[in-house]
């Protein structure tokens, strides 16, 4: 099985370390590309006849890299454009590529990986797949904190910023028509849009959901009061929030004190709590899951000194906590300064 080539050294690899493996499918050959200039076309899926109604045009995988190679260790990943031969499993197998090499400060890699990664889920599941929105969701993560980020040189901030917007916003619709608003995917693929500045509102173009339903609450107000005024905490659909999972009385790190003076940061905090109590009780080693918890938590408060860098952790976090409900070995962390 072909996945991902790589220069100088090809690895075979098999999923299983430990109790659940994130090994994955490493690199089987060495060499350029495959020479076909045109990537496989993803598959056509029957749209439900609600959706009928209104046509949406789903966002297509990127057909190119954008993505500037950063350092000698970088780039040593080819996009390839046959698809034959690939399975669901290299789907969840690239994604795990693309969060070490990003975890590893290699971009063009993990780009690569995510990109091979939305092309297979389109190709074998669909455009509007739960697969492509999640692959599309981790490379709109991705475009999103290299735009971000001051003084970036990788390519064009505005071409990577315009990328996140789509991709974003694609996996939101998938998201919203799949699970509804109040799930966590839906909830953070919408606080990705809200960190670019995109209006969540635009997603409901083209699609026949009511308003109410694609929008999370109190958004459209949250998005007016950020540009009077330094926003108070808010929880989704109330009137008081209950702050984030801490203190604020006691904040002391500058990461915990933008937490507290943030509606968002607050909110997503305060989310995090209860997907944190959920995988708790599901993880099947408490000693290390707790052992993890502190690491993350001492990565946050090392490395975050800005906002974008918080949205991208607690995103990351989220990726982590999720995997251990369910069942699945914790991503490795993908966050940095």
């Amino acid at each position: 099985m072909v996945i991902i080539k790589r220069q100088g050294v090809s690895f075979a690899s098999a999923l299983g370390r430990g109790a659940a493996a994130v090994a994955g499918a490493w690199l089987l050959m060495l060499g350029h590309a495959a020479s076909s200039p045109v990537p496989d076309q993803p598959k056509a899926t029957a749209a439900p006849q609600s959706a009928a109604l209104t046509p949406v045009q789903r966002a297509a995988c990127p057909l190119q890299p954008a993505a500037t190679v950063a350092g000698r260790k970088d780039g040593k990943f080819t996009l390839q454009a046959d698809l034959s031969g690939m399975t669901a499993s290299h789907i969840a197998s690239f994604i795990v590529l693309g969060k070490e090499a990003a975890a590893a400060g290699r971009p063009r890699d993990a780009e690569v990986a995510f990109l091979m990664s939305c092309r297979v889920a389109d190709k074998l599941k669909g455009m509007d797949s739960v697969e492509s929105a999640d692959a599309k969701y981790q490379l709109g993560w991705l475009y999103a904190g290299l735009a971000l980020e001051d003084g970036s040189a990788r390519a064009s901030r505005a071409e990577l910023r315009r990328r996140a917007e789509r991709l974003y916003a694609d996996s939101l619709r998938t998201y919203l028509a799949r699970y509804g608003q109040a799930h966590e995917k839906s909830r953070f693929a919408a606080a990705g849009l809200k960190a670019l500045d995109q209006p969540v509102r635009s997603v409901q173009e083209g699609t026949s959901k009511p308003s109410q339903a694609l929008m999370p609450p109190s958004q459209a107000r949250r998005n007016e009061a950020a540009q009077a005024a330094p926003p108070a905490p808010h929880e989704p659909g109330a009137a008081t929030s209950p702050g984030p999972s801490f203190d604020c009385a006691k904040a002391r790190s500058m990461p915990e004190k933008m937490i507290c003076s943030d509606a968002e940061l607050s909110r997503l905090d305060h989310e995090l709590g209860r997907v944190y109590a959920r995988a708790k009780n599901a993880a099947s080693d408490g000693g290390a899951f707790r052992h993890q918890n502190s690491e993350e938590w001492r990565r946050r408060e090392a490395t975050c000194r800005d906002r974008e860098c918080l949205l991208r952790w607690y995103a990351n976090r989220h990726d982590q906590l999720m995997n251990i409900m369910q069942g699945q070995e914790p991503a490795p962390s993908t966050v940095s300064r």
